[in-house]
């Protein structure tokens, strides 16, 4: 398999898993059949899942399957299928969802640690508490209330301040460190400048 091709599948992997992801989610806000959810998830991606009839229904079979969701038929002009999320499902999605936060926290720490020789950054990971508050409020969906919100925002704006001024000291020593590999390079050719 080709360098390209390899990469195409992993992408096509990781898109089948957050599908899965975004079905579940948009059930959790509430029932909906094929067409709706494909509308409503590209909605709630800003349009970077932009799902196709061809890749939903079997991700939807799939789920189905699992248990996380069920369908049923529903008579009017025509039949659809409109499915639900299961206790299953709402507790499959939760324990992703926490799984993912501690990967990304995780490989968010690994690459700090290891830029740690330019500069040391500091703890700046989310901590679990937000993470724990943001997953409520996606599981609450429109039943959070304007107060945990409220709260949950404060947090999460304090926790990207405090990155953002890791960064900017990231940033910053990055620099100061290529200044000083440019004098000791312009030092290396003015010394060999000499010897000739």
């Amino acid at each position: 398999m080709a360098k390209g091709e390899s990469s195409e599948v992993m992408k096509e992997q990781l898109k089948r898993g957050y599908l899965k992801l975004a079905i579940l989610y948009t059930l959790l806000r509430g029932p909906a059949h094929g067409y709706e959810m494909i509308k409503k998830i590209r909605e709630s991606t800003f349009g970077l899942l932009s799902p196709k009839a061809g890749s939903l229904y079997p991700s939807l079979r799939e789920l189905e399957d699992s248990g996380f969701i069920r369908g049923e038929w529903h008579r009017g002009k025509r039949a659809v299928k409109v499915y639900t999320i299961t206790e299953k499902g709402k507790e499959a999605f939760r324990e992703v969802i926490e799984k993912h936060f501690s990967l990304a926290s995780a490989i968010r720490r690994w690459l700090f640690e290891n830029l740690a020789p330019i500069h040391s950054a500091g703890d700046y990971s989310v901590s679990s508490e937000i993470t724990q508050r943001a997953l409520k409020l996606i599981l609450l969906g429109e039943k959070a209330t304007v107060e945990e919100r409220i709260e949950f925002l404060k947090d999460f704006r304090d926790s990207l301040k405090r990155i953002d001024e890791a960064i900017g000291r990231l940033i910053a020593n990055i620099d100061r460190r290529i200044r000083e590999l440019e004098v000791s390079l312009n030092k290396d050719y003015v010394a060999s400048d000499k010897r000739l």
